[in-house]
């Protein structure tokens, strides 16, 4: 209460002060014009907005200064053992005992909070994340660094944060305990699911994929996500299911959420993850979208996750669409033709390259015939001695050392991150 009678008594006090200054400039000016009132009162109106704004400067110059006085005494406390914890030399298993002489907390009294508020929690978990995802090619053990964040009390400040905290504060926590692999209390996420902010319902979200199944995930059954998902939902998605994935974890249905979207680009981004995550599984589920759709992307898309999982009871349908589709989309379907690689799709191909005047889509039904096995080779070979002389110079592309190393077609997209990262592994 003395804190709040304090603030009350100068509040008041700077109130009278500015309710005198104006009451003495409506008795020095009473006889004046009223133009000079209006000027006197406006420079005195500035007056005020200048010292409001330099009290305002003094008072973040004073919190910034503050700030960096706590974290450098962070660094300088707990910052060799923050650096030595997310390294490799940090990759065996460690007890609290071997974490705590790391950080010297022996040195501690036992009776004193490592961390007193959370304005030094907040700043501790900054200084390791910034320790943490710059030593990302270097990770240590999952458990050690839960290990010590338990030991400081961490987690449960970030689900205090992610659970009451601000909107900002919400969203802050919640990539950090995401980033750690902090497991996340699912009463927690089912109230921000029903947050009215989208960006906290996002982020929620892709935090459930780690625990939920497939049923679950309603959030991309929204209208909000159908409208407004783009690279970085994809990007998101992929790790999360790649984390899911090195758990242990069943992967969701993708081929049904496919289904579900409306918008071209989320019914792609969700086909383009199936072939990622291997979902052959579900390739029959893809029929009736592939049949129905007049979405020249998605159609692409399909084919190419068909032939890149080598789902070869979809080949009939390809060798039909091939018809009747515009020249980019046939490039893609003759693409995943020639890696289902069954032999029966040979005449296809070779109707691509005849029926056409396009030379990119020759060209490339030319290089599928060149993939297409010994039967593919013969009938290239065939064709090239029987070539006419405007077609001869598509040929050269097969004869030159340079071209030559990127006829080949690559013959999968699985997801295999070359490094483990904070954010895959």
């Amino acid at each position: 209460m003395s804190t709040i009678s304090f603030i009350k008594y100068y509040f008041s006090l700077g109130a009278a002060y500015v309710k005198y200054l104006f009451a003495f400039l409506l008795y020095k000016f009473e006889d004046f014009p009223n133009e000079v009132k209006v000027a006197a009162l406006m420079t005195s109106i500035c007056i005020l907005i200048l010292f409001f704004v330099q009290i305002s400067l003094f008072w973040m110059s004073f919190m910034e200064k503050r700030k960096r006085k706590l974290r450098e005494r962070i660094e300088k406390k707990w910052g060799k053992g923050m650096e030595y914890l997310v390294s490799q030399e940090a990759s065996e298993l460690l007890n609290e005992a071997q974490i705590a002489d790391i950080f010297e907390l022996d040195k501690e009294d036992p009776n004193k909070p490592l961390l007193k508020n959370n304005r030094e929690k907040n700043m501790f978990v900054q200084v390791f994340y910034l320790y943490f995802i710059s030593k990302r090619s270097e990770m240590s053990r999952t458990e050690n660094t839960h290990t010590m964040l338990h030991m400081f009390g961490i987690p449960d400040y970030l689900e205090k944060e992610v659970s009451l905290g601000s909107m900002k504060h919400k969203v802050d926590a919640l990539g950090k305990m995401r980033t750690f692999k902090l497991p996340i209390s699912p009463w927690v996420i089912n109230k921000l699911l029903n947050s009215k902010y989208l960006r906290v319902q996002r982020l929620a979200m892709y935090s459930n994929i780690m625990s939920s199944s497939d049923s679950a995930l309603d959030y991309f059954e929204t209208d909000f996500f159908d409208e407004n998902c783009c690279i970085k939902d994809e990007i998101e998605l992929g790790f999360s299911l790649q984390r899911r994935r090195k758990m242990g974890l069943k992967l969701p249905n993708l081929a049904r959420w496919a289904h579900i979207q409306n918008n071209e680009k989320a019914q792609c981004m969700f086909v383009r993850l199936m072939r990622r995550f291997n979902e052959i599984e579900y390739c029959g589920q893809l029929k009736d979208l592939y049949n129905q759709t007049k979405k020249k992307k998605l159609i692409e898309e399909i084919s190419r996750t068909w032939g890149y999982l080598h789902y070869v009871e979809c080949e009939d349908l390809l060798i039909e669409a091939l018809l009747t589709q515009p020249d980019d989309t046939k490039v893609a379907i003759m693409h995943a033709m020639t890696r289902l690689g069954t032999g029966r799709s040979i005449d296809a191909l070779l109707d691509g390259f005849k029926n056409t005047t396009n030379p990119h889509v020759r060209y490339e039904a030319l290089r599928c015939i060149y993939n297409y096995g010994p039967q593919g080779k013969a009938l290239f070979n065939d064709l090239e001695q029987n070539a006419s002389e405007s077609d001869k110079k598509y040929f050269t592309f097969f004869h030159n050392p340079i071209t030559l190393e990127k006829i080949r077609l690559d013959k999968e997209q699985a997801y295999h991150p070359s490094v483990e990262t904070v954010f895959n592994g």
